[in-house]
């Protein structure tokens, strides 16, 4: 039993959290079977008043929500919440038609509307069906109309004077009917609460994913150019500079080609991991193109060649293992710093001919000048 109750604590605090969702299916069992305690009780009131009609529709009812909860456990959504809602409005018109209002079961068409909202709204089964909660709300309306209808122009078929007996179910009523409403009122607003987080959390995912390469991690170059406009501005504004290191991993194709693109990719993911590890938390780096790496140093010339230097010796002594082979590679780097008035095609433009001046003459290396 503690266990059984840690369980059921865990499984709160979870839907609070969002970490767990109520199924449809535990919806509509749920409902059906406080719905079906809910006639045992009222059977059991009746049977004071010796009323055996009503006994014997208050047990149908409860061997029919009896059976509408295995019918859920089905997944049978929809036969379930029609058939719960007819039996309701069936359960306000008998009982107001042969005992009158004075229990106010009349007052269960109010707490049919939040629930067949709430259903409707958040089981799948009802996707496109929009006119099936209106339509129930407007029968429910209009059953409760008939009911009052019915103790102004007629009497019941069983007369019961007002009693102690009487209003503790009238009290009954009314607490089952608002404890119904602010529940169903609660878990749609909950449940709207949490898809709207869960939406938004897939929103950033799929920013995320827009934004950075699936291999790397690294951002992409679609993201990054929002980073080179926003320091581009930042130099003209404040004068802070920023200079653009482009690097190349040396002879690329011969890893793929001898290795397998596995190998490549391997290579791709070390180079990645081993220049996010050597920069600051102001710069940023993303996968340029193939094997491009473009990356923005918040400083000049000389600061960001540096660290380029540094990148370049920690790459070309990392290995990368596959297949019981060792792999090392080298890149090389061309570096420019960003003047301003420069437009970033330009300055991108300036760091791939040291770089690729820089291929030309050796690899493996930095080259922050322009050469002959």
């Amino acid at each position: 039993m503690p266990a059984l109750f840690k369980n059921f604590v865990t499984y709160i605090k979870n839907l609070i959290n969002g970490e767990e969702y109520i199924s449809d299916r535990t919806k509509l069992t749920y409902t059906m079977a406080t719905l079906s305690f809910v006639h045992v009780l009222i059977a059991i009131f009746f049977a004071f008043w010796g009323n055996t009609w009503l006994i014997l529709y208050n047990i149908a009812s409860f061997f029919l929500y009896q059976w509408l909860m295995d019918m859920a456990k089905k997944k049978h959504y929809v036969v379930v919440t029609i058939l719960a809602c007819i039996e309701i409005v069936i359960f306000v018109l008998i009982t107001s038609f042969t005992i009158g209002t004075i229990m106010r079961f009349n007052l269960y068409c109010l707490a049919l509307v939040p629930g067949i909202f709430y259903i409707t709204s958040t089981i799948k089964d009802f996707k496109g069906k929009t006119l099936f909660p209106f339509l129930f709300s407007i029968v429910s309306m209009l059953t409760f109309v008939t009911s009052l209808l019915f103790e102004l122009f007629r009497e019941p078929l069983f007369v019961i004077e007002p009693s102690v007996g009487t209003q503790l179910i009238e009290i009954f009523n009314v607490i089952i009917v608002y404890v119904m409403m602010i529940i169903f009122s609660l878990l749609f607003t909950w449940e709207m609460k949490n898809n709207s987080a869960a939406l938004e959390k897939r929103n950033q995912q799929l920013q995320q994913f827009a934004n950075r390469d699936p291999l790397t991690k690294l951002p992409n170059r679609r993201s990054m150019m929002q980073v080179l406009n926003v320091s581009m501005h930042e130099l003209q504004r404040d004068n802070a500079p920023f200079s653009v290191i482009l690097g190349d991993i040396d002879d690329f194709k011969k890893v793929n080609d001898n290795y397998g693109h596995d190998a490549g990719d391997k290579v791709l993911v070390m180079v990645a991991n081993t220049i996010t590890s050597q920069l600051r938390d102001c710069d940023s780096v993303c996968r340029w193109g193939g094997e491009e790496i473009l990356i923005i140093i918040k400083g000049d010339l000389e600061a960001s060649r540096n660290i380029a230097e540094r990148i370049r010796l920690n790459i070309s002594s990392s290995k990368v293992e596959h297949n019981n082979q060792t792999l090392r590679v080298t890149m090389t780097f061309g570096v420019a710093q960003a003047k301003a008035g420069d437009r970033i095609e330009h300055l991108i433009q300036q760091a791939d001919n040291r770089l690729y001046y820089g291929k030309g003459h050796g690899k493996n290396q930095v080259v922050s000048q322009n050469m002959p």
